[in-house]
């Protein structure tokens, strides 16, 4: 074998023994997004192949993500609330929490 292969071996090589020391944390880093209730890292990838493979998974995904994220109620000119007094606190109608 010549210098440029073992020069591309080297490289080869290097990068698994990167890769397999970067593994725990990015594991760790996959179950801390998790518990934060982040996605993971590859469900940008899941949600790709949903819209390819299972269209109508996905549009009930969106539905359910535009349900879940409402919008906070705009003040009306008779609410009369005082900014300035302290903490605002938006009450959402049905929703306990």
């Amino acid at each position: 074998m010549d210098v440029s292969g073992w020069i591309g071996l080297g490289v080869v090589a290097a990068l698994g023994v990167a890769g397999a020391s970067a593994m725990p944390a990015l594991l760790r880093d996959a179950r801390r997004r998790q518990k934060r209730g982040a996605g993971g890292s590859l469900s940008g990838i899941a949600g790709g192949m949903d819209a390819i493979w299972r269209p109508s998974a996905e549009e009930a995904h969106a539905q359910w993500e535009a349900q879940v994220e409402l919008p906070a109620p705009a003040p009306t000119p008779g609410d009369g609330g005082d900014l300035d007094g302290g903490p605002v606190v938006i009450e959402l109608p049905g929703r306990n929490g």
